[in-house]
């Protein structure tokens, strides 16, 4: 009997930008936006506006938020939501 939890807020649980990808690698992975954004060498208002799909990343953006993920998530997407239970 494995009780599921609730997804955190603000997941996207159907991810369709990169930007949600990117949101929903940052909280399943429990980093903030401001973590995220020196690992990329951008602001976290940049990363904010990503989640929110205010502005796209460059291809250059794309390649480290790439390189920093370790996959591709528009290809690949290894986070598996069954753990949660949709509320």
């Amino acid at each position: 009997m494995g009780a599921t939890k609730p997804l955190p807020k603000g997941y996207p649980v159907n991810p369709s930008s990169i930007g949600d990808y990117l949101k929903q690698y940052r909280i399943a992975h429990g980093y903030t936006a401001f973590e995220i954004s020196l690992e990329l060498d951008v602001y976290d208002s940049t990363i904010y506006k990503w989640e929110l799909g205010l502005t796209e990343p460059t291809p250059k953006n794309i390649i480290k938020i790439i390189e920093f993920m370790g996959y591709d998530p528009r290809i690949y997407n290894p986070l598996k939501i069954e753990n949660y239970e949709l509320t």
